[in-house]
């Protein structure tokens, strides 16, 4: 019998483990993988992404709304504006947590 080396999951930056370590498969964080070690999915990403992308488009139509003459309702384009501005947030948040 031969001995065989496990490769290690994670990739250790300081020469203990840490929650700072880089997984092999996904590169992501040993703190924001499962208590089994299984990688986290990537919903968090696209929500994320699809939430900037919303709210990226809601601001800017509640500026159109609010700046054209024929549409005379101004809080209607006030609360599009500052749920797009929110969902915006809400994105970036989602997006910047786990890198």
């Amino acid at each position: 019998m031969s001995p065989t080396e496990a490769v290690p999951r994670f990739e250790r930056w300081v020469g203990q483990d840490s929650n700072l370590d880089r997984c092999t498969r996904c590169g992501r964080p040993r703190s924001v993988h499962g208590d089994d070690w299984s990688c986290p999915s990537l919903l968090p990403h696209r929500t994320g992404a699809a939430a900037l992308i919303t709210g990226g488009a809601g601001a800017v139509l509640g500026i159109v709304l609010r700046l054209t003459a024929a549409f005379a309702d101004r809080q209607i384009a006030a609360s599009v504006f500052l749920a797009g501005v929110v969902l915006l947030i809400a994105g970036l948040s989602m997006l910047g947590r786990d890198a």
